[in-house]
Formats: C-alpha cells, sequence, structure tokens
C-alpha cells in the first residue's frame, strides 16, 4: 500500500509514502512499548518538562509548521497558524497543572497510565486533534502511537521533526503509515493498553466495535452537528454573519460541515437574499494566500462528491441560490454555495455534505423546527436567534442538544480550533485507570 499526497490547490501530487511492513511495525511496537513503560515510572515534573519543550518546539516553528497543515490540508494560512498557537496552548496548560489533576502518591485511590495507546485522528485541523490526545496522553504517564488520517501521509514527516526538536525520548510518540488491517492487528495486541479516535461518526462505530471486542478503553471525539436556528424576530446581520463564519470561511475544506440553517418564514426572503449577496464577496485562493478567504477542498473526489449530493437535492425540489457547480480549474476549488427549500431532502437535511455548502431549510415555526431537531442525535449545537430571549430559552431546553446558545457572538467561533476552555479539555483520569489500595490493620 503506498499513501500519497495532494496539494489540494492544483492536483499535484507532493509525495508518495511506503505503508509500514508488517516487520518495520512489529520493530516500532515494541520500541513504544519499552518507551511508555519508562514513562510511566518518570515523575509529573519530568513529564510537565517534555510538555513545555512541546509547547516550546510549536511556538518556535509555528510559521513553518502552519504553511507545511495550509499546503496539505487546503485549510486557510491563518487558521492554520492559530491552530499551532492552539497546540502550544495546550502543552502549557497540561504541563502547569497536570500535576494537580493527579491524586497523590499517598491516595488509596491512585490513577495509573493506560500504558502505550493508539490513537487515529480524521478530522479538520489534524495537528490539533493529534495533540488535544497527545497531551494529556503524556501528562497521564502513557505513550502513544499516531496515526493520522491517510490523504496526510506528508504529515507524518511533520510530526517526526517536531516531535524530534522538543527531544521527546525515542519510541514515546510515533507517527505511523500504516493500513486498516495493522490497525485491527494493533487493536488486538495485548501491548496496546487503550485507545483513542477522533473524526466521524463511521469511523468512531467501526473504531468503538472494534474496541469492544478486545475489551480495550476507548476515547472517542467524534464530529458534532451544528444548526442555526433563525426565528422570524431575530436580528439579521448577526444571524447572517454567524452562518458565514460557520458554513463558508472556516472548517469547510473537511468533512464536517456547519451547514444548517432552519429559518421560519418571515425573515427566510431577507435572509437569503443577504447571505447570497454575501457570499459572492468572498475571494478564494490557495491557503497560503492570506487575502484568500475560501480555500479548496481537503481531498480528492470530495468535490464529485458533493456535486452529486446538490444535483440529487435539485431533483428532489431544492433550489440552488448562489454556487452549486464544478468550476473549471486546476485543484478542488468548489464556489460558495447556498441551497435552500420548504422540505429536508431538498437542502440535503440532515446530512450536510462536507464544503463550502449551506443548506437552508424553511420551517413553519418553532415547533416544526423541535420536531427536526429530535431527529439527530444529542451531541451537537445549536444557535438560536431571537430577540425574544424567554422564547428562544424555551427553545433551547426543548432541543436535544447538548449546547445551545442564544445569540451568540457571531465571530465566537471565527477560526477553527476553537479556544479551549477548562471544562472542554480531556480530563486526565480518562488516559488512566484506577487503583486502589487498601491496607488492613
Amino acid at each position: 500500500m503506498t499513501f500519497v499526497s495532494f496539494d489540494p490547490s492544483s492536483g499535484r501530487v507532493l509525495a508518495h509514502h511506503a505503508c509500514l511492513s508488517d516487520g518495520s511495525l512489529e520493530q516500532q511496537l515494541c520500541l513504544a512499548h519499552q518507551a511508555a513503560q519508562q514513562w510511566q515510572q518518570e515523575s509529573p515534573a519530568e513529564r510537565a518538562a517534555l510538555l513545555y519543550r512541546l509547547a516550546s518546539a510549536l511556538s518556535a516553528q509555528r510559521e513553518r509548521l502552519a504553511r507545511e497543515l495550509c499546503l496539505e490540508t487546503g485549510t486557510l494560512l491563518a487558521d492554520c497558524l492559530r491552530e499551532v498557537e492552539r497546540c502550544a496552548e495546550e502543552c502549557a496548560y497540561f504541563a502547569a497543572n497536570g500535576q494537580a489533576m493527579l491524586p497523590s502518591a499517598r491516595s488509596q485511590v491512585s490513577q495509573r497510565p493506560l500504558g502505550l495507546m493508539l490513537a487515529l485522528t480524521a478530522g479538520p485541523a489534524p495537528l490539533w486533534q493529534c495533540f488535544r490526545l497527545l497531551v494529556p496522553a503524556l501528562m497521564a504517564g502513557n505513550g502513544m502511537l499516531l496515526k493520522p488520517a491517510e490523504h496526510l501521509s506528508r504529515f507524518i514527516g511533520l510530526l517526526e521533526r517536531l516531535l524530534a526538536a522538543a527531544e521527546v525520548p525515542e519510541g514515546l510518540v510515533l507517527p505511523l503509515r500504516i493500513s486498516k488491517e495493522q490497525v485491527a492487528g494493533l487493536v488486538a495486541d495485548p501491548r496496546i493498553g487503550g485507545l483513542a479516535y477522533s473524526g466521524e461518526h463511521k469511523g468512531g462505530a467501526a473504531m468503538a466495535a472494534l474496541a469492544g471486542e478486545h475489551l480495550k478503553p476507548l476515547i472517542l471525539e467524534l464530529a458534532e452537528a451544528s444548526l442555526q436556528l433563525i426565528l422570524d424576530d431575530a436580528e439579521l446581520e448577526p444571524a447572517v454573519e454567524s452562518v458565514l463564519n460557520s458554513c463558508f470561511r472556516y472548517r469547510s475544506s473537511w468533512r464536517q460541515s456547519e451547514g444548517g440553517v432552519l429559518i421560519t418564514p418571515g425573515l427566510a426572503e431577507p435572509f437569503l437574499e443577504q447571505l447570497t449577496a454575501r457570499l459572492a464577496t468572498l475571494r478564494p485562493g490557495r491557503p497560503d494566500d492570506s487575502e484568500a478567504e475560501l480555500g479548496p477542498l481537503a481531498k480528492s473526489g470530495q468535490r464529485e462528491w458533493l456535486e452529486r449530493q446538490l444535483r440529487e437535492a435539485e431533483r428532489r425540489g431544492g433550489r440552488i441560490r448562489c454556487g452549486g457547480y464544478l468550476p473549471d480549474e486546476d485543484g478542488w476549488f468548489y464556489p460558495p454555495t447556498l441551497i435552500e427549500g420548504s422540505e429536508p431532502a431538498m437542502t440535503l437535511f440532515p446530512a450536510w455534505p462536507a464544503g463550502p455548502v449551506s443548506g437552508v431549510l424553511r420551517v413553519l415555526d418553532d415547533n416544526a423546527m423541535l420536531a427536526l431537531c429530535r431527529q439527530l442525535s444529542p451531541d451537537g449545537v445549536a444557535s438560536i436567534w431571537t430577540r425574544d430571549l424567554a422564547r428562544g430559552e424555551r427553545l433551547a431546553r426543548a432541543l436535544p442538544f447538548d449546547l445551545c446558545r442564544i445569540n451568540p457572538d457571531p465571530y465566537q467561533q471565527r477560526h477553527w480550533p476553537p479556544r479551549s476552555e477548562p471544562a472542554q479539555r480531556r480530563a486526565l483520569k480518562d488516559f488512566c485507570r484506577a487503583k486502589t489500595v487498601l491496607v488492613s490493620a
């Protein structure tokens, strides 16, 4: 098997990388297992020192790392710069606070590391997804094997150079180019003490099945649906700006797109007209162009898949207000696209395709919105737009989602990844086993 890295802006092949042979993978696994066992014996202070070195390496190489990321992922340079900053912040946070999160050595109940973990990541901000799992895992005393998404083969080299710059002990963190069959073999291996997955629901379900088969602890971070619910008494400008930011300017090159808008009839036409006008001003360009507002899609074939979904929605009665065509140019660009309708299938509800697209579904009232939302899983986010705060709160409390925001700042999710708050970070105990010692008199 060969991994191929592309430049999404041109479709040009950047590099070919061979998959690890089974023999090489076994050598890497032995090295990592030994390093993880040694790392468990290190004090929290030594673990924190490593995280501070990682933070320093990220900050020192910020520009270079961001440019390498945007070249392979198609994500805008400004977002890649912020992604590197987020990773450095995560390292510094756990270095400063990690020791206090662990029980004292004399406690009857202590948290012991899982050992060597296998982490798979697939989704937006690949560096952030790796570090969001890697940093607390290291602070808890674990080693880690990292498998990024298959189309990010050059990203493996970026990680290796970064880890070397931070003087991470040899074998403690190993990025791998391995096949799905090799992943299944690693999950079954008794030297792997825990699993982690960050990405789409389909991949998470497959990982959960493997973990259950071998009774391995699993940490899941799955992509969340994000809906914009616009009521007829909403203030128009911030609602338009929120949809523009979340659906088009950021995160649009990857699988998970925040494309869903439910809107009541009174405001539907003015909203669509204003959003259409704003979309016409978005400037596409190479992700390393500082003036570009819209980069290419991340993966080959993604445009064609998006095109097929939109044609099917049109066949069912959806109306494309702007975009919705395959551009005749190099690379994997797609124009910002707005499709609207009065039935879910007309707007691709609830499975919005990846890319710079938003489906606007006209609904009769709050109750109709609620009925549609109850079809979705609770691990999502809803932004409700209304001048009547009591009405917004009633709707929010009835919705199934874990997080509901009423009239949020349209710029608060402007950058991806979002800023980490303490409550949103992974707990160190997620990367540990509880051990109890009872001493009889």
